[in-house]
């Protein structure tokens, strides 16, 4: 499904599945019920997705998966542990979805259920009552404020270092594994992660799904977008994708797409190309190095600059292309690198970025290319890149 284009977002609509409970009575076998409520549907469909209902059928999982662009492990009644079968099936549903790169959100025991699987430990009580995790029956009020850490995804999403949600729960995530805490309760219970994942992987512990907030709504926005833009109904082929297989054999891997930090966005497509906007050297959400070449900066930093940048630029193409052996070509990089006025070795900085393209890319890579000294760039960094690209169906 399709609906129409506007200021770079993607155009697909993304197809999530939603995990439900099982309300399974005594003796009856016949008369076992799924059931999810009705508002983690709406806040998808409200996001711009389609929501459906996946069963517990360990067996469909894979084939499940090739038709879904995301997943959303929802939450269990209120203050109760998942049982056994859904426990189970979902547990192999994360992984399924963690190692085919899926666009994954927990919610509540979805949170838990996803931390715990990447490494952290599931803990049944909460500390001594300084917040009120568990306010009333029903999640329909704001019940506490939560801290978010700056740098992180979840606060581009806020825009802020604070938020008030509402809280349902019983039991929390705690310990350390396979992702970044990125928001706590005054008590330092966990209130969200992100997976240090593949794809897109975000954990939360209040319900965003009951909308009180623009956060939330932005939250829901945001994972739907991210399913949308790696979407798998375009055709791809469901193999491992080579050119990451080629990061990974170079000991390199994609860091986040960085939110764009002004009026505008990552990277457009028109037709068949791809137009990434300037990316600058960002390693952990965080700038790599400043200063200019020719005065504190060496030639060999400034070539791991324009090589850092390089990958935000691909992690801003991938996004829109959805894998990156959809690439066929490249028409141009242009490189711009902070130099005093006696420095001229820019072309040598980008081809830092030139070579490792032509490294990711062997087939594919020749590209026309721009290298231009300024005084100085965003950020205080040294070099910053742009790409074009062109695509097709799979590269060879």
């Amino acid at each position: 499904m399709t609906i129409p284009s506007h200021e770079g977002r993607p155009t697909r609509r993304a197809v999530i599945l939603m995990t439900p409970d099982i309300d399974d009575p005594a003796g009856v076998p016949t008369e076992k019920t799924y059931a999810v409520r009705a508002n983690y549907a709406e806040a998808i469909s409200e996001a711009g997705g389609v929501p459906l209902i996946l069963p517990y059928e360990t067996h469909a999982l894979a084939a499940a998966l090739d038709l879904a662009d995301g997943v959303l492990i929802t939450g269990t009644t209120p203050g109760a542990e998942g049982v056994a079968e859904r426990r189970l099936f979902e547990l192999k549903l994360v992984e399924h979805a963690v190692n085919t790169g899926k666009p994954l959100l927990g919610i509540c025991h979805g949170m838990q259920l996803i931390g715990e699987w990447l490494g952290g430990t599931f803990a049944r009580s909460l500390p001594a009552e300084t917040v009120d995790h568990m306010p009333s029956a029903v999640a329909d009020r704001i019940a506490h404020e939560i801290s978010v850490e700056p740098g992180s995804a979840l606060a581009d999403v806020l825009g802020g270092g604070t938020a008030k949600v509402n809280s349902l729960h019983r039991h929390a995530l705690t310990g350390a594994g396979r992702f970044r805490v990125t928001a706590r309760a005054r008590d330092g219970v966990i209130e969200a992660f992100e997976g240090e994942t593949p794809g897109f992987c975000l954990g939360i512990q209040w319900h965003p799904e009951y909308r009180l907030t623009d956060f939330d709504r932005a939250i829901f926005r945001t994972f739907v977008e991210r399913a949308a833009a790696r979407g798998t109904g375009d055709g791809l082929p469901k193999t491992p994708c080579p050119v990451r297989g080629r990061l990974v054999a170079l000991g390199l891997a994609l860091p986040e797409a960085p939110a764009p930090p002004g009026a505008f966005v990552g990277a457009v497509r028109v037709g068949d190309t791809v137009t990434v906007s300037g990316q600058v050297p960002l390693k952990d959400k965080a700038v790599l190095r400043t200063g200019h070449l020719g005065n504190g900066v060496s030639l060999e930093d400034g070539r791991e600059c324009a090589r850092w940048a390089l990958l935000n630029a691909l992690a801003q193409l991938e996004r829109i292309a959805g894998r990156l052996d959809r690439v066929k070509g490249f028409v141009r990089l242009a490189g711009y690198v902070a130099a005093t006025p006696d420095f001229t070795q820019h072309g040598a900085v980008v081809d830092g970025a030139s070579e490792l393209l032509r490294e990711i890319f062997p087939t594919c890579w020749p590209h026309a290319r721009l290298a231009v000294g300024v005084g100085s760039l965003p950020r205080g960094v040294p070099v910053e890149i742009e790409l074009t690209a062109l695509l097709g169906d799979v590269e060879g």
